[in-house]
């Protein structure tokens, strides 16, 4: 708030956009006449004044017995040109294949495309119930922070020149398979010329193992083994083969895509796979598979 000078010029400067609040103290006044550019400013009769327009403002009061004081010394509103920041948000995952249980990265990366400094910037990102946190690295500018009641990676940045970017790298487990669909935002303190750049959205497949219910181990290179596909994304795996009658007829704890039923008659088989990484929960698949030569 903006008090009238009591002698002299007063000069206030806001930016375009922006508004100030100028503010009459008189005793016993009963009511306020406001002047802008020495014409009367229409339906103001109060102490304040709000505006957002420069110009040159003045002020006369009323008392209770209808006597108007003299005109008050002025101020000066300057208005200077709007602070333009266009800033910008990219969302992006990891290009590896991912699997159920299996940790990957996030890349964060904003940008000043504005003609002036951005500041206050603030970045959000919600992560969705398929996805937990498993780092926040420390970002090339700014402050980042993780709000675990509501699953936001809150990220500060003060100060982001034009022309310069700033990049977070999240890393994220996840919890099982289907699609993960991620929103990054950013804004700043200054005028965004185009906010359609201020959203970020990632999807990202979270795979499962991908397991044949049928192959041809006839050595015609084609299909000859029982192929999982993702295996290999996973550090720990048992695979069992059970035939009709429940005896088990293949048994591996590192298995590596190449069981052929070597010696086994063609038919439909029973099978347990079990994967995991780390000292994480078992995963469990069970399903059939039929052997055709």
């Amino acid at each position: 708030m903006s008090q009238l000078a009591t002698n002299g010029r007063q000069t206030i400067t806001i930016r375009q956009g922006s508004s100030v609040v100028l503010r009459a103290n008189s005793a016993g006044a009963a009511m306020y006449i406001w002047y802008k550019d020495d014409v009367l400013v229409k339906n103001q009769n109060k102490a304040t004044l709000i505006t957002a327009t420069a110009g040159i403002y003045k002020v006369a009061t009323v008392n209770k017995f209808g006597c108007t004081s003299d005109i008050s010394d002025e101020i000066e509103v300057l208005a200077l040109p709007q602070l333009i920041a266009d800033v910008a948000i990219t969302k992006r995952s990891e290009s590896k294949v991912v699997v159920g249980d299996q940790v990957f990265e996030y890349y964060l990366n904003v940008r000043n495309n504005g003609k002036d400094d951005a500041t206050q910037l603030m970045i959000k990102d919600v992560l969705p119930d398929n996805l937990s946190l498993e780092n926040l690295a420390q970002p090339t500018d700014g402050v980042a922070s993780y709000d675990l009641i509501n699953r936001t990676i809150n990220w500060n940045i003060p100060l982001l020149a034009n022309g310069k970017f700033a990049e977070l790298v999240i890393k994220v487990r996840s919890k099982q398979s289907g699609m993960v669909t991620n929103t990054a935002t950013v804004t700043a303190i200054e005028f965004d010329p185009n906010l359609a750049n201020n959203t970020s959205t990632d999807k990202k497949e979270i795979s499962g193992l991908r397991i044949p219910n049928v192959f041809t181990p006839n050595g015609d290179g084609k299909n000859d083994t029982f192929y999982i596909e993702h295996l290999e994304s996973f550090e720990s795996n048992e695979v069992t083969i059970i035939n009709r009658w429940g005896s088990t007829v293949y048994q591996s704890n590192h298995y590596k895509n190449d069981w052929t039923a070597l010696g086994l008659t063609d038919g439909t088989y029973f099978y347990v796979i079990k994967v995991r990484n780390g000292t994480a929960t078992w995963q469990d698949y069970k399903g059939y598979v039929t052997v055709i030569r």
